[in-house]
């Protein structure tokens, strides 16, 4: 199922009494936005959502696109052809955060959160939900072998199994989440598959033996901190530091791809997607 969420939200700032509206749709969907707050803005008290000022029309206009919601549905049924767990709902949210394109929330009804306003276009929204949907198989189905399925506890809260489950596992799910990806947007280039630029990629690639060096050096380690350095772009410079090099945006996940490629060609998406890292 394809919820957007954009769209009543902004229909919200319509309403004769606004904040009354506002307060309703916060309520109707409060377990989600608390979940998401856990994971996306566990600083603050409510999770952001965004208003006018920030392109709400247009992303609400986007949202109940039914093209785009058909494109969602037509990549979904590719995915279930190919063995990956189908979520229970496709959520499309728009936030007021700096977080990630993507938020899969595991439990009882899988959930994927798609952000629009971090999707420039429908490549990248289409890579977004590829990683939801890796990370949700290795995280949900009976026959998954991830250390964090074993793991799994309610509330989910990601942050504390970062301090549990060592880097690598988080890798190979990002790496996971890029060949789905490839195989369900064949046609898309790779910088599009990683979410950087072209130069961002060629400058990654150049330096790949160091920063494969320094992963090396994290890959067996618990953190939070060894997973924003690693698979958050969005962190600062500081946070994305290893042996007094900044790690550029886009490097953890190139490298987890790269690392994940020989298994993928192998035995398949489907088969990789359950393995242990270390099988």
């Amino acid at each position: 199922m394809i919820l957007d969420l954009v769209s009543p939200w902004a229909a919200a700032f319509e309403a004769p009494d606004t904040a009354r509206a506002r307060a309703h749709f916060r309520s109707k969907h409060a377990d989600l936005f608390e979940a998401l707050r856990r994971q996306r803005a566990p600083h603050l008290g409510v999770f952001p959502l965004p208003d006018e000022r920030q392109g709400l029309r247009r992303l609400a206009s986007r949202a109940s696109n039914l093209d785009l919601q058909q494109l969602l549905r037509d990549q979904l049924h590719a995915a279930a052809t190919v063995g990956v767990l189908e979520p229970s709902v496709v959520v499309l949210l728009a936030g007021g955060d700096e977080g990630d394109a993507v938020e899969a929330l595991p439990g009882t009804r899988p959930t994927i959160s798609l952000f629009l306003d971090c999707c420039a276009d429908n490549v990248d929204l289409g890579v977004a939900l590829s990683r939801g949907l890796a990370s949700l198989t290795r995280w949900c189905t009976a026959d998954s072998e991830s250390a964090v399925r074993a793991a799994t506890r309610d509330p989910w809260d990601r942050w504390e199994l970062a301090r549990e489950i060592p880097l690598g596992e988080w890798l190979y799910t990002e790496g996971m989440g890029v060949h789905l990806a490839h195989t369900l947007l064949p046609d898309a280039p790779a910088h599009r598959l990683l979410g950087c630029s072209r130069g961002a990629l060629r400058r990654i690639r150049e330096r790949e033996h160091a920063f494969r060096a320094l992963l090396e050096a994290d890959l067996d380690h618990t953190g939070l901190g060894l997973v924003l350095r690693w698979l958050a772009p969005q962190a600062p410079a500081s946070v994305r530091t290893a042996g007094g090099t900044v790690i550029p945006p886009g490097t953890g996940r190139y490298l987890a791809w790269r690392m994940t490629a020989e298994r993928v060609e192998r035995v398949g998406i489907s088969d990789a997607l359950r393995m242990n890292v270390d099988r």
